[in-house]
């Protein structure tokens, strides 16, 4: 055998030796794919009446993401004897699970089951019972390896509300709006946050006006002598009366004017009077913001 054989063998031997000595051991102390529900445990959830709500129960997969499988969710109605007759099983008609199993790919990080409700029939049911009423659902899957006990239920609690618009800060705005005669601008623009209390899929219209008669109710149940900013004194922008669509919270634009009034403290009341879908929350409808024209 010359001397380029056994140079050849012998870097052959080399090599594999090295394979074996170089073993990927990346993976030895990665935990396998587990899956688990993300809101576990007593979940409440808000729904509201008027539309088609649906709430995403999600589905986590966690670990070395290599495995995919089938989960599925059932109503497991044993769940409520932990909360000690704190909840009553909503009936099966007042809700509906679209699709109670799911895939999930091995790249797939988490899922959603989606659950509509007839807010309207469990309000009404509420009311004529006096009990509260929960889904008690739970995970499980023949493909995938689950989590702990606690993290695999979820009692979905719905609580109806009617859906609104309302101002962000309602009451006396938490700052001052203020003006200097000698040295603002003769327009000084300031905004007022306006939100719904519901995830908004549609351009809102809304109307808001000055109510000297908010103020007036404010002085008397307070006890105070707030003076109504005068008309001269302030701009209210009407272009600037819209939620977007997808947006759950807007400004609107007012200005303030100088040179128009003298100089003192002033409230500008806000109220919202219209909007174009749903109602106005008659808790959060009026907004005072204190107004300070300088000299």
């Amino acid at each position: 055998m010359t001397f380029q054989c056994r140079l050849a063998q012998v870097w052959v031997v080399f090599l594999v030796l090295l394979g074996s000595g170089c073993e990927d051991r990346r993976m030895n102390n990665m935990i396998g794919d587990q899956v688990y529900l993300n809101e576990s445990g007593e979940n409440v959830q808000n729904v509201f009446k008027g539309e088609q709500f649906i709430y995403r129960l999600q589905v986590i997969k966690s670990g070395v993401g290599q495995e995919g499988g089938e989960v599925s969710i059932q109503v497991d109605e044993s769940i409520l004897a932990r909360y000690e007759g704190k909840y009553t099983l909503l009936p099966a008609a007042l809700y509906k699970v679209k699709s109670p199993q799911i895939s999930l790919k091995s790249s797939d990080y988490s899922a959603d089951f989606e659950v509509e409700f007839d807010a309207a029939a469990i309000q009404e049911l509420e009311a004529g019972t006096r009990l509260k009423y929960a889904i008690p659902f739970r995970l499980s899957s023949n493909t995938l390896q689950l989590a702990s006990d606690q993290q695999l239920f979820s009692v979905v609690v719905p609580k109806v509300l009617n859906p609104y618009i309302q101002f962000k800060t309602p009451g006396i705005a938490p700052a001052t709006s203020s003006v200097s005669q000698a040295n603002s601008a003769p327009e000084t623009r300031y905004y007022a946050f306006l939100q719904t209390n519901y995830n908004n899929q549609s351009d809102l219209q809304y109307k808001v006006e000055v109510s000297e008669g908010a103020l007036a109710a404010y002085n008397k149940e307070h006890g105070t002598t707030h003076r109504l900013l005068p008309a001269a004194a302030y701009r209210v922008d009407q272009s600037s009366f819209t939620i977007a669509n997808l947006n759950n919270e807007q400004a609107m634009s007012y200005y303030l004017m100088t040179g128009k009034v003298p100089a003192g403290e002033y409230m500008l009341p806000l109220e919202i009077t219209q909007v174009s879908k749903y109602g106005i929350d008659p808790q959060a409808k009026t907004m005072l913001i204190p107004v300070k024209i300088l000299d």
